[in-house]
Formats: C-alpha cells, structure tokens, sequence
C-alpha cells in the first residue's frame, strides 16, 4: 500500500485528495480537503498575486501537507493553474513555497489544464463524443471529444473570479450588464473555429459551478440520490435555472437552495458563461462530472497516458479489490448469469441492453457481507447507491440495487423503496426478472467453486428445462435452484426442471 496526494491549486480554492494505492494499481480515495482562498482575486494591475491572499494559500499548503505527513509515507503532487499561471510574481510565490515547505509546483499550462480535465473525466463517465467545459476561477478550458480521444482543446482566459470583477457582478446583474457580458462570451467562443465542429454534443461540466448548477437541481426536482458525478440535466431546464438567479442580489442568491454559501458572490458570472456555450453550441443537455484536474492526475500516475476502454468493468474490478470481494466468485456468478439472459431472452422480453445492470448486480452482490452476512443485503444495496462505480447512469445505478435486492428478497416491496420515483413500470419489470436470473446464477455457484461450468436451456410450453455441464456432482446446486423454483413459476409463469 501507498498513498498519494494530489493538490489543485485554484484561482479560487486549493482541493487536496488522498488516494491509498494497492497491488495491480488499485485504489480509493481515503481524505479530501477543500480551502476557499480565492488565490486569483485581488491582484493588482501588473499581475501581481495578492501577499494576503499568497500567505493564506502558503496556510492551506502547509495545513494540507501536515495532513499527508500524517498518513506515513505519502507522495505529494502540486500543481498550479491559471492564477498562478498568470501571475507576474509567481517565482516570487513559487520559491516562498517552496523555502518554507520544501514543495516544488508544478504550474499547469493551459494546454495540460485542458488534458487532465480530458484524462479525468474520459476514465470515468463512459461517452465517446462530447464536450468538456472545465469553467474554473480564472480560466475556462474547453476539450472536444470524439471517438473517446481529445479532438482539440483550449484554454480560455475567463472564469468565474475575473469576469464577476470585469463585470461587476459580485452584488447584482442587470439586463444591461447580461447583454454586455453575453456579448463578450460569444466573442470568446467565436474565436475558437473548432466549436462549430462541435456542436450538438453532450456538454461535459467539470468544476464548482456545474457541481453548484447540478445541486441546485437537484434540490428542485425533490432528487433522491446525492451525487454529482454523472447527473443530467437538459438543456431547457439549466436555462431555467439561470432565468430565476440570474437578477438576484447577493443575498437572496445565499437562500437558494444548493448554491454554495462561499460561491454566491461568483456564480452568476459562471452560470453566464455556461449558458452562453450551451446556447452557441446547442448542446442537448449537460453531464455534470464529479472528474477533473486531479483524477486526471491521479490516472495518469495509475495507467500513464492508456484511457481505461471499459470504464464500467475497470469500476467494477476496483471496487471489487478495494473490499476485498472474493473476484473468483464474482466474474463467475456474472459469467452464469450472462448465459441465463442471453438464453432466456424468449422469456424475459426484456427490450434494450441491461447487461451493464445485471453485471454490476452480479460482480457486487457479495459486497454487503463485507460488513456482516446477516442482512448483507440491506448492506449491498446501501454500498451499491453510495460506492464510486463509473460506467452506469444513476438509474442504471438504482435497478442494480434493487436487482441485488430482489435476488435475495423476493418479497421486497419497491413500491416503498427510496428511490421509486426514479423508476417507471418497464424499470421494475426488467429489475423482478433480473433479480430472479441473478439469484438462480448466485444458486449455481454456492459451492463458489465454479462447479457449474455452464447451463443449457430449452423452453418449453410450460416449464424451462435445464441442463447442467459440471466438473463434478450437482446435487447440492439442484437444491439450491430448487428452492426458487416457485418464485421463477410466480414471475415467468413456467416451472423449473433439470434434466
């Protein structure tokens, strides 16, 4: 085991993660640490960074490497973007830094600030085309994705510190001032010619205004999962959001519900700016990334430049090691269950594509008795809506759940469960019949010695046959099927028989 940390320091706040590194690269996040210093505000008109502001960033550094120290062994990986970027007394900083310190910063060019935005969130949201707008303090980075790879990127000397100050938003926007600040945006977006290449695309947020934006949301929708990472929203509803706080003053913008209490004096200036890219490039809706600068980092100390090509079954086998799920077992109850839905298709009549749901049920479904085995699937299923798995939307997310729920609680009500309102009726029709085909694979391999090797089935008019290949006797898995035998009959109306 090692650990890792990797500090952001941002024109608005420093953001230190911690991640604890095991065998074959795989990792979880142990501390996260955020400091409001707002290193890009008050620099004079020479560029200069603030000595105020410079001392409290010196603060937070020295605060957030007492923090690694204490962990033991513990690398530290600095970096710096456009604040410091910018700044005509950064050796000034930098040396201050590192004398006091012994850290040495790396500073971010726009272009690097760009990639790791890319590396960040391509390693965890799976999408192919879109994207990625990174509006952070004083810079805003834009990354056009096709086919996975970074198509062009650019960095944008814009964000939410320097245009609430250019603009003087800090107390209240006018309509006078949206104009002129509207104008000034879609001057900027013309300047990159790439963007009429990119447009009608996903738009991929990155950063504390579009996780502000997503929260806010959130909140309005009554949503009943807190997370960030991969909320979507349409398009028409983020406007609609910008149109009720847009001409708010500062302190009504405090009382809206999940704006961020040390952001309302920036937001409205971001939010413009989101809205503005939205608008020139007719993106559909957004994905809010909870991925940027420093996952990008942290894959690339993990993989080097390789984008992870399976995002899902990486998440999986990650998760998997982190809690120490016997990995055996699990690819081979996901094998059985596979083999049952591609066989029973005729049965099931399930439209579409689960295999991502009913695999992550699959691979997880011994995660809860990493806690206790009694009731491990109330675990499972607090673990499953509350673990970092990459890959899934959140309702995909939700139907895993409940499919690892229902395969060992057949009289689990969802009608009752918390996150019902995220369903519709085809949902908890594909989570009951995946549920039963997870339980029947998790009864196939009891043994969890991968004795069934692989199952042939044959529909008939009233009973499903099935045919064991084993590499030794089956008595005990037969049982064990045997006893869901009346809960297959309740839900596809056939028996079960063994041949």
């Amino acid at each position: 085991m090692k650990n890792v940390g990797v500090i952001d320091i941002g024109s608005n706040s420093i953001r230190l993660v911690v991640i604890e590194i095991g065998k074959k690269n795989y990792f979880r996040v142990i501390d996260e640490v955020k400091e409001t210093v707002k290193l890009g505000m008050d620099m004079t008109a020479d560029g200069r960074l603030d000595p105020i502001r410079m001392e409290k960033a010196i603060q937070t550094l020295t605060s957030f490497k007492s923090l690694c120290e204490g962990l033991g062994e513990c690398n530290i990986f600095p970096v710096a973007t456009e604040a410091v970027r910018r700044a005509s007394n950064q050796r000034e900083f930098l040396e201050k830094v590192k004398s006091t310190l012994n850290m040495e910063i790396r500073v971010l060019t726009g272009a690097q600030e760009a990639y790791y935005d890319y590396f960040g969130v391509i390693n965890s949201l799976d999408f192919s085309n879109g994207l990625i707008m990174d509006i952070g303090g004083a810079s805003t980075e834009l990354v056009w994705v096709k086919n996975k790879k970074k198509k062009e990127a650019i960095s944008l000397p814009f964000g939410a510190i320097n245009i609430s100050a250019q603009f003087d938003l800090t107390e209240k926007m006018t309509s006078n001032t949206e104009k002129a600040l509207n104008k000034y945006l879609m001057d900027q977006f013309k300047k990159v010619t790439w963007l009429e290449e990119a447009k009608n695309l996903p738009l991929i947020g990155v950063g504390g205004t579009i996780r502000n934006i997503g929260k806010i949301s959130r909140k309005t929708n009554n949503y009943p999962i807190d997370r960030s990472h991969n909320y979507q929203m349409e398009s028409s509803e983020i406007l609609k959001i910008y149109d009720s706080i847009k001409y708010k003053n500062t302190e009504q913008r405090r009382k809206v519900k999940g704006l961020s209490k040390e952001r309302c004096d920036m937001f409205v200036g971001a939010f413009s700016a989101v809205t503005a890219l939205m608008k020139y490039c007719n993106n559909p809706r957004m994905i809010v990334s909870g991925s940027g600068i420093r996952e990008g980092l942290i894959y690339e100390i993990l993989r080097g430049e390789q984008v992870i090509k399976y995002v899902l079954q990486t998440s999986l086998d990650n998760v998997i090691k982190t809690l120490h799920i016997d990995k055996t077992h699990a690819h081979h109850v996901w094998k059985l269950a596979e083999n049952l839905y591609t066989q029973l298709k005729p049965l099931h009549k399930i439209n579409g594509n689960s295999y991502k749901i009913l695999k992550t049920a699959a691979m997880l479904n011994d995660c809860g008795k990493t806690i206790n085995f009694y009731n491990y699937h109330k675990h499972n299923f607090y673990m499953i809506t509350n673990t970092p798995i990459y890959g899934l939307s959140h309702k995909e997310l939700i139907m895993a759940a409940y499919t690892m729920m229902l395969s060992v609680k057949e009289n689990f009500d969802i009608d009752n469960s918390p996150y019902v309102s995220l369903l519709n009726e085809e949902d908890k029709y594909i989570i009951q019949r995946l549920g039963i085909i997870l339980r029947l694979a998790e009864c196939f391999d009891r043994k969890r010695n991968g004795n069934i090797t692989k199952i042939e089935c044959k529909l008939k008019a009233d009973r499903l046959s099935i045919h064991l290949l084993s590499k030794g006797t089956t008595e005990g898995e037969r049982k064990e099927v045997e006893g869901c035998g009346a809960y297959f009959t309740k839900v596809f109306g056939k028996t079960l028989q063994f041949e």
